[in-house]
């Protein structure tokens, strides 16, 4: 079994090219520890490369992806817990012009169309399915750059703090994490809700639409809904969440994961 990675820090944390301390990498350990017998191999890619080698059919799979309609149609998914909505991560430069609402929440597609103001995203990367929507209806001149890499866009925090860019979109906790690991360097980021980007989102397992995709994706699927149920798959994790997002987002992930203790629906059917 061939499981593809991402340099995803504090998601996805490989150490020598296998899983690490991330918090996908546990539910990846776990899975694998379930699969005795089988031999394991790990690729450590971009999310262009993994999706890349997704859409050729390979025999891959990878445990981190969003749930998007369009993921729904080309690949087999399982799901794996929800994950609380990505926000927009800007210096505190351009705070001033910022197009907010009233409840201070950014509006997206007017920020995209500002030419003053740069954005840069990741390509191939879904941040869900509403603003990929957004972002895929930007201006055609939109001062927005999309680029590769295997990080996940981990070096586009320093590019904010280096004024190569103003702004992106990613998840407070991996802004946390890295101000908690070098607070002085990116105490000037600041995090903001996206107007419509307000539910969580369904982290899943992909594997390849394919004969030996399915099949692959039963076994995962019937491995995580184990999981979930002697395990707490899935369940917020104070090392990951703050107070805050407990209170909104608690609730929900504790029913996901009572209803994740069921194989994931539409599987059953090719």
């Amino acid at each position: 079994m061939t499981w593809a990675m991402q340099d995803f820090a504090p998601v996805s944390v490989p150490i020598d090219g296998k899983p690490g301390f991330g918090i996908i990498d546990e539910t990846l350990k776990a899975v694998v520890r379930e699969m005795p017998g089988m031999e394991h191999r790990y690729l450590v890619a971009s999310a262009a490369r993994i999706y890349a080698m997704l859409d050729a059919g390979e025999p891959i799979c990878f445990v981190g992806g969003l749930r998007t309609p369009e993921r729904e149609q080309r690949y087999w998914l399982s799901d794996v817990r929800l994950v609380r909505p990505v926000q927009l991560i800007a210096h505190k430069r351009v705070r001033d012009q910022l197009p907010l609402d009233e409840a201070g929440r950014v509006r997206l597609p007017e920020l995209l169309a500002l030419p003053g103001v740069r954005g840069v995203f990741v390509r191939k990367r879904s941040y869900g399915a509403a603003l990929d929507s957004v972002l895929s209806q930007r201006p055609a001149g939109a001062n927005v750059a999309m680029l590769g890499g295997a990080s996940m866009g981990g070096n586009f925090f320093e590019m904010l703090r280096l004024d190569r860019a103003d702004y992106t979109i990613d998840y407070d906790f991996l802004v946390l994490h890295r101000q908690k690991l070098e607070g002085h360097k990116y105490e000037d980021l600041m995090i903001l809700p996206i107007q419509g980007s307000e539910a969580p989102d369904v982290v899943v397992a992909v594997c390849p639409r394919t004969p030996w995709g399915r099949e692959a994706i039963l076994r995962i699927d019937r491995i995580l809904a184990h999981l979930a149920s002697i395990a707490g798959l899935g369940l917020p994790d104070s090392r990951w969440i703050s107070p805050a997002g407990e209170r909104m987002y608690g609730p929900a992930m504790r029913a996901f994961n009572q209803a994740r203790r069921h194989l994931t629906p539409g599987l059953g059917a090719p």
